[in-house]
């Protein structure tokens, strides 16, 4: 049995910047991963090996997806479902709540509204409504679903998400792309923006109903021990990962899963920094 999962898929290009997925095993997109040097697809690995990957955690389906975005321009202000918001509409995914992590210098975020907004605010321009919010690197920004929100122009961020793509545009910035105003109306929610905004992530894990996200800063050896899978996302320095029989490096870029059946774990690095990822 494999002790490590490596990412190793491509980037996508978007009209507005890049996104890269990492271990999605959602059917729009699935991640080319490898293993001992051969290469799967990770939806057909995680339905061969579900169990040995999620451990005790009792999904049917691979429960979180990981992005890097890089937008060179400000994204579309969307809002995504909640779960029960989801089956409502007649979606065939589920509801999608996700957390932000800041990886550019600085940057800014559209997110929440003040007042009330009416459909006629939502199709001009709901943005004039929005909190603007300047962020720095290492700033961690929670999205339940039902809150409007949009990334800003080259604020570069790791996303983590429930495992869902749906999205409900609101308002495009001229580009012309279909909107979706009459479910993001049924969907959007209010939230005190002090809710939203959590600080660094340096003092204290992202942690929400679905998944926990980690600051490492690697100057030691850190042990863990797991009972479900660990997502490592790289982004400085480079590490050895070490299982019971297997070790692997990682460096900046780079992402690895660790799956349940792997038990125990070390990582070990000089100046790395690391993000962990886990799903509850």
């Amino acid at each position: 049995m494999f002790e490590f999962i490596k990412h190793s898929g491509d980037t996508l290009k978007k009209i507005w910047g890049t996104e890269t997925w990492i271990f999605s095993a959602h059917p729009d997109n699935p991640s080319i991963v490898e293993v001992n040097d051969r290469t799967y697809n990770f939806l057909q690995l995680f339905k061969k090996h579900r169990e040995a990957i999620l451990g005790n955690l009792g999904y049917k389906e691979f429960p979180i997806l990981v992005k890097i975005i890089d937008p060179k321009e400000t994204l579309s202000v969307q809002v995504h479902p909640s779960d029960v918001d989801a089956e409502k509409l007649g979606e065939k995914d589920r509801g999608k709540d996700e957390a932000w992590v800041v990886l550019s210098k600085n940057g800014f975020v559209y997110l929440g509204f003040e007042g009330e907004v009416s459909y006629e605010e939502l199709r001009k321009n709901v943005v004039k409504k929005m909190h603007k919010i300047d962020v720095k690197r290492l700033d961690a920004i929670n999205i339940p679903a039902g809150i409007l929100h949009a990334l800003g122009k080259n604020t570069k961020v790791l996303e983590v998400s429930t495992n869902s793509n749906i999205t409900y545009r609101v308002y495009d910035f001229e580009r012309g792309r279909e909107l979706h105003l009459d479910k993001a109306l049924k969907v959007i929610k209010k939230r005190p923006i002090e809710e939203l905004i959590l600080g660094s992530i340096k003092e204290k894990p992202v942690s929400t109903n679905f998944f926990e996200i980690k600051y490492l800063q690697l100057n030691k050896a850190l042990k863990f021990s797991i009972d479900t899978f660990r997502i490592l996302v790289c982004t400085r320095g480079e590490a050895i990962v070490r299982g019971q029989k297997e070790e692997i490096s990682i460096t900046q870029g780079e992402n690895i899963l660790v799956p349940a059946s792997t038990k125990r774990f070390i990582v070990e690095g000089k100046d790395a920094e690391m993000f962990l990822i886990s799903a509850k």
